[in-house]
């Protein structure tokens, strides 16, 4: 077990639903349901406090489970990733996945946040420590299907998180 590991809750990956990007994909075209794609590095601090606090809230980890398709993704995974028919390498001279750096559009800046409609379509790209109650406002505005009829300024006067 690496160091870094050994910060997360031991119960992190129980509680939400991470899966492989290209199983969520799939699975998203099929059930009409956005994925949330976390993209993340083992070395970067904000990103344990990410996993620590945010992912592992159980009001957080439960809505996004039930509501996307979670996926957790290493921006400097070396393993070619597939995803939508193509396979991915990792790009030494980048230290990073192509994946990743085409999702971010090259901004590699962690963590990031990326949610995606079914059809491949980037809806929403944030990078940094999102604090717990942003997040909640974030996936109940996409999560709930808001984005499409409100502005994320009306939603947020009409959903202040509890949290």
């Amino acid at each position: 077990m690496k160091f870094w590991q050994t910060l997360l809750p031991l119960s992190l990956s129980a509680q939400i639903a991470w899966q492989p990007l290209d199983v969520a994909f799939e699975r998203a075209r099929h059930q009409d349901r956005l994925l949330l794609i976390y993209i993340y590095t083992p070395w970067c601090s904000p990103c344990v406090i990410m996993d620590q606090h945010s992912w592992a809230h159980p009001v957080i980890a439960t809505y996004a489970t039930a509501n996307f398709h979670c996926v957790r993704l290493n921006a400097e995974d070396r393993d070619s990733l597939p995803f939508n028919g193509s396979l991915f390498p990792y790009l030494p001279e980048l230290h990073a996945n192509q994946l990743a750096y085409l999702l971010l559009e090259g901004k590699m800046e962690y963590p990031a946040l990326v949610v995606m409609d079914p059809s491949g379509t980037v809806l929403l790209k944030l990078h940094g420590l999102i604090p717990v109650r942003l997040l909640d406002e974030i996936l109940r505005y996409f999560g709930g299907g808001f984005y499409r009829s409100m502005s994320w300024e009306a939603f947020q006067k009409t959903y202040p998180s509890q949290l």
